[in-house]
């Protein structure tokens, strides 16, 4: 399946059927979340749980869960589980858990995150069942209920005039066409050689990247913030945040590294990519205003 088709047609799901999808899906997504647990997910301290009783994580956080405590209703969840607070297992389980959302859409069921970070740890501990682990983010999923449906979604755009709409976080509706008021610019993501040093769009254009990040700059991202920023160096592309002691910087940038990769695999740009957690500007981590999170080799 295109890469494009996905980032360009995925959008955030809020009104879901009540009805299970049924137990021949439920194993198929079961089956791949066991996959991705036994492999990268116990090698990096992360794992997925499926919730297939709906109601029961629905009623625990009514009122307190959810997009300024708007908790969405849907028939089965997906919860990221972490065994530790460091920002390897942040980054990576963000990763994966995206790619867990392109899985739904091949499935034709509609998707969306949820933010549970701020829930107390007590009623956390028992969405978990005293399982001894950390859970802040929750993905709703099911079919969409067509009727119901008054699906809010986000534009974002290209600037060659194309425009795609995609929101798994559910975040602040943008209805202006004005590609300025709604993303930034190439100047501001992609850095030359380092922080802050703007690149042309000839420069990309001669490595063979401009569209690329024409179309991952769109990449969705906590309440539109977008924190993630690039420096190309010879050889390789760094992929940093701004402000990393905002863990929800560090959710999204494992989103953006997920959507480097398949945009490049879908654009034919051989891709290879590795974590480096390096920060810069301050030795003081507290004090740092950006930190690389991972070394890409387009």
């Amino acid at each position: 399946m295109s890469f494009k088709k996905f980032l360009s047609e995925i959008k955030s799901i809020r009104d879901y059927e009540q009805n299970s999808i049924g137990n021949l899906l439920l194993n198929d997504i079961n089956e791949y979340l066991n996959k991705i647990n036994s492999t990268a997910g116990e090698e990096n301290g992360f794992s997925f749980k499926l919730f297939e009783n709906g109601t029961d994580v629905f009623e625990s956080l009514e009122g307190v869960g959810g997009y300024s405590g708007v908790m969405i209703r849907s028939p089965h969840y997906i919860g990221l589980m972490l065994d530790n607070e460091n920002m390897k297992t942040e980054f990576l389980g963000a990763y994966y858990f995206q790619s867990i959302v392109k899985k739904l859409y091949e499935l034709d069921l509609g998707s969306c995150w949820i933010n549970i970070r701020n829930v107390s740890e007590s009623t956390k501990h028992k969405l978990l069942n005293s399982e001894d682990k950390e859970i802040n983010y929750l993905l709703s999923f099911g079919r969409t209920d067509v009727k119901a449906a008054k699906q809010k979604t986000s534009t974002i755009h290209v600037q060659s005039g194309e425009s795609y709409k995609t929101n798994p976080y559910g975040a602040k509706i943008v209805e202006s066409l004005d590609t300025e008021t709604c993303r930034l610019g190439l100047e501001e993501i992609v850095f030359l050689h380092k922080w802050g040093e703007e690149i042309t769009y000839e420069e990309l254009e001669s490595r063979g990247l401009a569209d690329l990040f024409q179309y991952v700059r769109n990449a969705p991202s906590y309440k539109n913030k977008q924190p993630c920023r690039f420096i190309l160096k010879d050889g390789e592309t760094c992929l940093a945040i701004k402000n990393p002691n905002n863990k929800e910087n560090i959710t999204d940038a494992g989103i953006m590294l997920f959507t480097v990769e398949g945009m490049a695999k879908d654009t034919g740009i051989p891709v290879k990519w590795y974590y480096k957690e390096k920060y810069e500007q301050d030795a003081d981590k507290e004090k740092a205003e950006y930190v690389i999170l991972a070394k890409i080799e387009l």
